[in-house]
């Protein structure tokens, strides 16, 4: 045969295939578009769309999933908010807030007027690289198709997400992704852009179902999500403290690194003309949180190191420079007055022993302990009493032309949880 038949047959195949591809996308979306739905935040005064997302219904009874962060202002102010959905067939009618889980960022809703239509949930996650699709209301746009690759749980984060690759756009939160046969295997709650988002795992859905089942009595949205909060955190710090801290070295100390793959460490040095200071920075954060409102998160582990020196700059100068350069720090996650108490700090100085492989003999570097000031501030939550916000720092205060500083940030933790992490914390960090 010719080349160029052969070249004409392979395009040919490759059209009929492409064709193939897009008539299966459009008998998915035909099957079960009607079990997909808008959600609308309605403010009751004005009676106007005061957010959206996208829902779908998984039971013949009304049930419908979505996004807790997409209700969360109904729950936070339902005196302001109500919930309705609309239907791809242009149905509307109220939503009334069943059960929640605040972690995994998931929410159960019911139809005041069940639709005709309902996904099921897959039993089975996807193979890896098996295409999937995604469905929602992209920037109240309408409902959309979008296929992308199934490429397992994502690493590092505290809380399971199964990388997409795919675009989920605002408003597509909450929607499904399902499977070709039409099975929910995701629920769209992120994306990072450039074809890399983010979807809850439907096995979690599966127990936010089993949990409604079995729950018996009214819903007590502050009782369950504290409940939530505290297994969480006690979750975490577990991994962290039984995890094995491997030191790093920042200048002439070792601090603490990566503690377990949901914490990522990243770092930089600054050196410049306009400033006498050589400083090496340090950052680690676990990126995830959980959502409660638009002002308030939580659930964030976060350290800092710098190390900053000078030559041939007076002490004087050199902590007045270090001081300028350090006193702009905050808590990692944001929280409003009506969700936390002011801070309450305790201040001290403190000793710490060096390294006995001390490599350095100048004076001002001898082996007598290391001075350093530290504070150690505390807020509580008001909804949820025993979990705190911890904000600690601590700033070297007796080398000529050094320093080192230390910082962490933890928050939704409670007391016994931050205490155990801050002595882990200050006891890996060592002077050389």
């Amino acid at each position: 045969m010719p080349n160029s038949s052969v070249s004409l047959l392979a395009l040919i195949l490759c059209c009929l295939s492409a064709l193939a591809v897009a008539q299966g996308y459009e008998q998915l979306y035909s099957d079960y578009r009607g079990s997909l739905y808008q959600i609308r935040l309605i403010e009751k005064s004005s009676n106007s769309k005061a957010g959206l997302g996208s829902g779908f219904q998984i039971s013949a009874d009304g049930l419908v999933a979505t996004n807790y962060h997409v209700v969360a202002q109904a729950v936070s102010d339902p005196d302001k908010y109500t919930l309705e959905y609309l239907s791809t067939d242009g149905t509307k009618g109220v939503l009334t807030l069943l059960d929640i889980d605040v972690v995994n960022d998931l929410a159960l809703l019911r139809q005041d007027k069940p639709g005709k239509e309902n996904l099921q949930l897959a039993e089975e996650a996807p193979k890896q690289g098996e295409t999937i699709v995604s469905l929602g209301n992209p920037l109240d746009l309408g409902m959309t198709l979008i296929p992308g690759t199934y490429n397992g749980i994502a690493g590092g984060s505290f809380y399971d997400r199964i990388h997409f690759a795919g675009s989920i756009n605002p408003g597509m939160s909450g929607g499904p992704a399902i499977n070709t046969a039409g099975q929910v295997v995701g629920i769209n709650v992120a994306t990072a852009g450039n074809q890399v988002s983010f979807l809850v795992p439907v096995d979690k859905l599966s127990t936010l179902l089993k949990h409604f089942h079995q729950r018996e009595g009214q819903l007590d949205l502050k009782a369950v999500t504290y409940q939530q909060l505290q297994k969480n955190q006690k979750r975490i710090i577990h991994s962290i403290l039984q995890a094995d801290w491997k030191r790093r070295a920042l200048g002439e100390a070792k601090v603490v690194g990566e503690i377990v793959p949901a914490i990522k460490c990243w770092g930089n040095s600054q050196e410049s003309d306009d400033s006498p200071i050589k400083r090496i920075d340090k950052g680690c954060t676990g990126h995830d949180v959980i959502f409660l409102s638009d002002d308030f998160n939580t659930g964030r582990v976060e350290y800092e190191f710098f190390w900053l020196e000078a030559e041939d700059l007076l002490p004087a100068r050199f902590y007045a420079e270090y001081e300028q350069q350090m006193s702009t720090f905050y808590p990692g996650n944001s929280a409003g007055e009506e969700d936390v108490t002011n801070f309450r700090c305790r201040q001290a100085f403190t000793s710490q022993p060096r390294n006995g492989n001390d490599r350095v003999s100048k004076p001002e570097r001898s082996r007598k302990p290391l001075t350093t000031r530290t504070s150690y501030c505390v807020r509580r939550y008001k909804d949820f009493p025993d979990l705190y916000d911890i904000f600690f720092l601590s700033l070297s205060v007796d080398q000529k032309n050094r320093a080192l500083v230390s910082h962490f940030t933890l928050s939704g933790f409670t007391r016994e949880s931050a205490d155990a992490f801050f002595e882990k914390f200050t006891s890996e960090i060592q002077w050389l």
